[in-house]
């Protein structure tokens, strides 16, 4: 019998043989793991077993060349067949030290985290990496493995199949250009649940932009696996496919990853790089809300947030312009979301002319679809908008944004300072326009006038209507200074003397 027969019996025999244990035993000792588990376990057994073929082909081949240069070695030395030098080593001391400090840490093991195990174990160049220290990894990954996580036993594959193939050769240890792209490939090992989510993230996007919405949802299946590497192995992946693709994250998208780092950082502060099925629940529960918001229009109603008083026609418009300028295709989604839910927590602060501003914009919407709109269906919309102006003096308006932006009561000479800018451009309208403006800011905020203030109004009411009963709506420059003074007189009433009666 050849050498090469003989190894090629050896191999047919351990893949055909009967199995050792039946399928009750093997069910018992699986125990009630999930099918997923189950899955995974034997995807991981299956790579196991491709690794060592790929070792026993290698030996198989160095057999064959041997014994086509030295000939049949069985009756050339008159004893039993002699494979490669027997490359048997007690466990590696260094390598059993490394390997125990495994035994000091909980939880699931991840790819990296066995990687510089492995890296630290035989990286000492004592020409053992694939006989004494590979037995001192290879023992305690048996004994562990089911803490190894898929991606950990794929880095373990990998380990045995270089020293496989030193061994074939008759080495006791890995070359160290070996052992550098050994360990290359075995950084290069990702978290599988990860990558199959990012893939299938890709394939849905088409290279397109990623929203909010698909972020979230890939975090969400790529973290699910319950490994212990949300804040490790997971985290990374999505790190690094972040970072290749950039320009296509919306806001909204970076919004989640920004969600996503901040629950796995205060795992990572804990000395953890898994979260709790309750962390997880809390994480993907602000990732929904995240990544269904949209970031631009947020910012713009906060921007309404920031203003005291009604939302005029004009002040609406403006946010919805910023709101849908990123041109991110959501204008009539998520975008049109964020402003319907801020209006309807604020729907006292809107003027009528902000309600059909609003109107107007979800009419738009609504035609354009959930691609959103084009940039001649937004002009025409924004053009719409501009005659629901709910001042419509530029001078006086601009006065009375500056009340709006006072906080408490507006006082007396507050109301006389606005008027005197809004009314004195010397347009012609301070009984037109000017006044109706107003009269109108006045009648939406009058819980915040003073009594000066109120009385402040009472006299520009006073010669507004005196001017437009002359057919003017104006008034001329002589009222006006008359009218300002009076509005400061009652805007700081003297203080009233005291009586004294005689006895």
């Amino acid at each position: 019998m050849t050498i090469a027969k003989s190894a090629s019996t050896a191999v047919a025999t351990s893949l055909n043989g009967k199995p050792a244990l039946g399928n009750k035993e093997l069910a018992v000792l699986r125990g009630s793991s999930s099918p997923a588990k189950q899955a995974a376990e034997m995807k991981a057994t299956l790579n196991n077993m491709k690794s060592q073929m790929a070792g026993l082909k290698s030996q198989l081949h160095d057999l064959q060349s041997r014994h086509a240069h030295l000939g049949d070695r069985f009756s050339a030395q008159g004893h039993g067949c002699v494979g490669p030098r027997d490359n048997w080593q007690p466990k590696d001391l260094g390598a059993m030290v490394e390997m125990n400090k495994l035994n000091k840490t909980s939880g699931s093991i991840g790819a990296e985290q066995f990687a510089d195990s492995i890296e630290a174990a035989v990286g000492d160049l004592d020409g053992q990496a694939a006989s004494g220290e590979y037995r001192a990894v290879a023992d305690w990954a048996a004994n562990n493995r089911e803490r190894l996580t898929p991606e950990a036993r794929q880095v373990m594959d990998i380990y045995s199949k270089y020293a496989a193939v030193s061994q074939a050769r008759g080495e006791s240890g890995i070359p160290q250009g070996d052992f550098k792209k050994m360990l290359a490939e075995m950084r290069d090992v990702g978290d599988a649940s990860a990558k199959k989510a990012l893939a299938n993230l890709d394939s849905k996007t088409h290279g397109g932009t990623v929203s909010g919405q698909d972020m979230a949802r890939a975090i969400k299946t790529g973290t699910a696996d319950h490994d212990g590497q949300a804040g490790g192995a997971e985290l990374k992946e999505f790190e690094k496919w972040a970072s290749k693709n950039e320009s296509r994250l919306s806001p909204e998208a970076k919004e989640v990853l920004d969600v996503y780092r901040k629950h796995t950082q205060a795992a990572q502060a804990q000395g953890r790089t898994g979260l709790t099925d309750k962390e997880t629940a809390a994480m993907n529960k602000e990732l929904s809300k995240v990544g269904a918001g949209d970031v631009s229009a947020r910012k713009a109603t906060e921007a309404l947030d920031k203003q005291s008083g009604p939302i005029s026609g004009e002040d609406l418009t403006k946010a919805i312009k910023d709101g849908i300028s990123d041109t991110d295709g959501h204008s009539s989604t998520s975008e049109l979301k964020e402003f319907e839910k801020w209006a309807a927590k604020n729907e006292s602060r809107l003027t009528p002319e902000a309600k059909e501003v609003l109107k107007t914009y979800q009419q738009a919407a609504k035609k354009a679809g959930p691609e959103g709109m084009t940039q001649k269906e937004a002009d025409a919309m924004f053009k719409k908008m501009e005659g629901f102006k709910t001042f419509h003096d530029s001078s006086m308006r601009d006065a009375l944004e500056g009340l709006d932006a006072k906080k408490g009561k507006i006082s007396g000479n507050d109301l006389t300072a606005a008027i005197e800018k809004g009314a004195g451009d010397l347009d012609g309208n301070a009984a037109g326009t000017e006044f109706t403006d107003t009269m109108k800011w006045a009648r939406q905020n009058y819980d915040r006038l003073t009594p000066e203030a109120k009385k402040v109004v009472d006299t520009y009411e006073k010669y507004a209507t005196r001017s437009q009963a002359q057919g003017s709506t104006g008034i001329d420059q002589k009222d006006f200074k008359k009218m300002i003074n009076e509005m400061k007189f009652v805007s700081n009433p003297r203080p009233t003397r005291p009586v004294f009666y005689a006895a």
